[in-house]
């Protein structure tokens, strides 16, 4: 693991409504946990990391899955919009609780197989490119897990249709760095996906 790192806010967004899955897959059963214990979990584990959850759809439910742990679960009533919309609702909630974060790092609740080597990588690049987005190698697109210095927070915060960061990634795309994903970027929309991930993930 990272010895040192910069003071980075976590931002897990978790707040989709699961309507291709029919029930909340934030509480799938994943290893000893669920999906969403999982991520906290690995968020945890990583060095000077701040973590926040943004959560939406299904709120009540799923905060009681994770209220134990040391984060900050945040509510986006806005959730609806769409992934972009709880992008930029956690990016508007650390600037206003502390303007001396050095970058987000950004992962979706619904990549079990993202690890936490690959998180560490993510950090450890940007360490030592402090001013540039990391990002992951993603087939032929550039996604999440991605980190955004402090520099791009005022793009996150105009984020409010449900296509994440992808267009931040495209404009400065000669300015980003990335590390392969590995075949481990696969997300869950359907159960027919959550079943070929859990085989997957016991091979």
């Amino acid at each position: 693991m990272q010895k040192t790192t910069n003071n980075i806010a976590h931002i897990i967004v978790a707040a989709g409504s699961s309507s291709r899955l029919g029930s909340p897959k934030q509480l799938l059963a994943w290893k000893n946990s669920t999906l969403i214990g999982h991520e906290v979990e690995k968020s945890l584990q990583l060095k000077n990391l701040t973590t926040f959850v943004v959560l939406g759809a299904n709120f009540e439910l799923i905060q009681k899955e994770i209220k134990h742990f040391s984060v900050e679960i945040l509510y986006n009533q806005n959730w609806k919009s769409g992934m972009g919309s709880s992008i930029s609702f956690g990016i508007q909630h650390i600037m206003e609780v502390q303007r001396s974060f050095d970058a987000a790092l950004i992962t979706l609740v619904d990549q079990p197989l993202i690890d936490t080597i690959h998180l560490d990588s993510l950090i450890s690049k940007f360490n030592k490119n402090k001013d540039t987005v990391v990002a992951t190698a993603i087939k032929d697109r550039r996604g999440v897990p991605a980190i955004f210095p402090k520099t791009f927070f005022k793009e996150l915060l105009g984020l409010k249709e449900d296509y994440g960061a992808r267009h931040i990634m495209k404009k400065y795309k000669d300015h980003i760095m990335t590390i392969d994903g590995k075949g481990k970027t696969d997300d869950i929309d359907t159960i027919e996906q959550y079943n070929v991930l859990l085989k997957r993930d016991k091979e």
